[in-house]
């Protein structure tokens, strides 16, 4: 195992957000959550082995790859059998895609007009909410789907003779971005319909008045 320095830009995003989830989660979610302490926990453990990584299968990887690649499994292996289906298939798309954006990146650089950490966030997001409807399903769909791109993408990279290392803080910034945005707009659904309900509220004791 391996303690890798980097660039202090790259992970940046994954620092600020896991950390700000960890101490949301931890001090003002309700106690009585069900995904409180795992998902607390699996933070922590993302953010201590974010440095490090090793060699698997004649790749470099980052700690937090096999993190997460625990995480997805368990949480998988829970589903019942259609709905584990329904999310396997969609990790499945999700990581072609993910694999497509990165090849089409290497062989030609310059249609990636825009961050691609947004670009890449944003297009597995697309697919993640019009593939799966619940937000839980969503979020594994979408973690589970570019970490198996990122090791699929490395091992087509070492046929090339070109080393990619899987889960890098790039990597991990990309997730953590995707998972914002989607906090954040089921944030405005949620603010949206509570701010509809009180006006209907008041519509209905204005007619009945």
């Amino acid at each position: 195992m391996e303690m890798i320095g980097g660039d202090a830009m790259e992970g940046a995003l994954f620092y600020w957000f896991s950390w700000l989830g960890w101490v949301w989660i931890t001090f003002f979610t309700a106690k009585q959550n069900k995904y409180r302490f795992t998902i607390a926990f699996v933070l922590l453990i993302l953010i201590i082995s974010s440095p490090y990584k090793m060699e698997f299968l004649g790749i470099e990887v980052y700690i937090p790859a096999f993190v997460l690649l625990a995480y997805a499994l368990i949480e998988t292996a829970k589903l019942r059998n259609r709905i584990f289906l329904s999310v396997f298939v969609t990790s499945f798309i999700i990581m072609l895609g993910y694999v497509s954006f990165l090849l089409f990146e290497l062989f030609d650089p310059v249609w990636v007009i825009f961050d691609r950490k947004w670009l890449i966030s944003l297009s597995v997001l697309l697919l993640a909410t019009a593939l799966q409807s619940e937000r839980r399903f969503q979020i594994l769909s979408m973690g589970f789907g570019m970490l198996l791109g990122e090791f699929l993408f490395s091992f087509i990279m070492k046929k090339l003779t070109f080393p990619y290392i899987v889960a890098s803080p790039a990597f991990l910034d990309i997730v953590s971005l995707a998972t914002v945005i989607l906090g954040g707009w089921v944030s405005f659904q949620y603010f949206a319909d509570l701010i509809g309900s009180y006006t209907n509220q008041g519509r209905g004791k204005q007619k009945s008045s």
